[in-house]
């Protein structure tokens, strides 16, 4: 068994034991995934197992020296456990965070295992796994209530309102964006104000709701840009782009995907720059500006090119034929389409070979030239 499945299994032996705790202290017999109370009644005021009779007793058989070394150990495991996750060894991470946990327990540290708990759902949020990721942010988040920490209140809010939204309850992803939104006003917080804002936004599109997503992400990215944050600025004026599509505005679209691609260039991320213009020109083709979609097109396409991706220079190519056709250039869809078959045919993929003949025939019969089509069928032939 490998280092890393011993880890795994180790953490679901203590996931069994903290589910019991859990069942235990929700006093309407209701386990935390299901239970239907409003997140406020359900955790503010109640007594979990951080303060069971098992830890007092633990705790009053140390001595102050004993006390201070296990804290002093269990920070040295925690900072380990957030070096461990930023390297993306999350198996380790939370192993070494429980590490932590088990002796802020022992010693009753309050704030300290809030912290560990908080730590630990950002963790099983990156490994996608929201299950877990709700549990211990939900833990976190009594901890926090418990012992006034409202900045760390903030914080898991916001971990269980995005675990919530990816395990589809939409509703209590709400609430708690709610909440970790008024929160954040309320420190003066403007960086977690900004991120709450964008949550919210996420969670209101998810539902459908793309007016008020919209109106949550333009708060977002006004402070974004006044705190010069960069990398949410980015985030947001994606997510911008992407509603403004859903709804049809093709317009606010190019103004937002726009500007996400200037900051695109600035960092030099190919494969965002490379998403972003391909919904560029989508969006002026469906606004009829296929002049300007051809622009776009020809910048993903020299830059798949520089990169050596055949598969996105085909998508390109075959973009660029469709826009060309609308234009009524027939010679350079063809021209596209030829180039597009040749990218196929080094990929290798029958399947998209095959679309690419089957694009190159029509291109060639649109203008009436079938020998030029012949070759390529012969070529194709000949390849197997």
């Amino acid at each position: 068994m490998s280092h890393s499945s011993k880890i795994r299994i180790g953490t679901v032996l203590v996931h069994s034991v903290e589910l019991v705790f859990n069942f235990m202290h929700f006093t309407d017999g209701s386990s935390p995934a299901t239970t239907s109370k409003p997140i406020e009644s359900t955790l503010i005021g109640q007594k979990t197992c951080f303060h069971s009779e098992t830890w007092n007793a633990l705790r009053d058989e140390l001595s102050e020296s004993q006390c201070e070394q296990i804290r002093a150990e269990s920070d040295c495991f925690f900072k380990q456990g957030i070096s461990e996750r930023l390297r993306r060894k999350y198996d380790i991470a939370l192993n070494t965070f429980q590490q932590a946990l088990q002796g802020y327990r022992q010693v009753q540290a309050f704030r300290e295992q809030g912290k560990v708990l908080i730590a630990m759902a950002l963790t099983y949020y990156n490994l996608a796994d929201y299950f877990w990721a709700m549990d211990y942010a939900r833990q976190g988040l009594t901890i926090a209530r418990e012992v006034g920490d409202r900045p760390m209140a903030q914080q898991a809010l916001n971990h269980l309102g995005n675990s919530y939204r990816h395990l589809g309850d939409l509703s209590k992803a709400l609430s708690c964006m709610d909440q970790s939104l008024t929160l954040a006003r309320q420190l003066e917080d403007r960086q977690a104000e900004m991120m709450a804002f964008n949550n919210l936004g996420i969670v209101h599109k998810a539902m459908g709701e793309c007016q008020i997503a919209n109106e949550h992400f333009q708060q977002s990215l006004a402070i974004a840009q006044s705190l010069q944050d960069r990398v949410v600025e980015k985030q947001v004026l994606r997510n911008l782009g992407n509603t403004y599509h859903a709804l049809g505005n093709y317009r606010d679209t190019i103004k937002y995907y726009d500007q996400l691609l200037s900051i695109a260039y600035e960092t030099m991320d190919c494969p965002a720059i490379s998403r972003v213009l391909r919904n560029l020109s989508s969006a002026c083709y469906n606004l009829g500006d296929y002049s300007k979609a051809i622009h776009y097109l020809l910048q993903r396409l020299a830059l798949a090119r520089k990169l050596k991706d055949r598969r996105i220079e085909a998508q390109a190519l075959e973009s660029l034929s469709i826009n060309y056709d609308a234009l009524g250039n027939y010679t350079k869809a063809v021209e596209c389409q030829e180039q597009r078959l040749k990218a196929t045919l080094d990929l290798q993929n029958r399947r998209l070979q095959k679309q690419a003949l089957d694009s190159l025939k029509m291109a060639c019969f649109a203008i009436g030239d079938f020998a030029r089509v012949s070759q390529y069928v012969d070529m194709m032939y000949d390849s197997r």
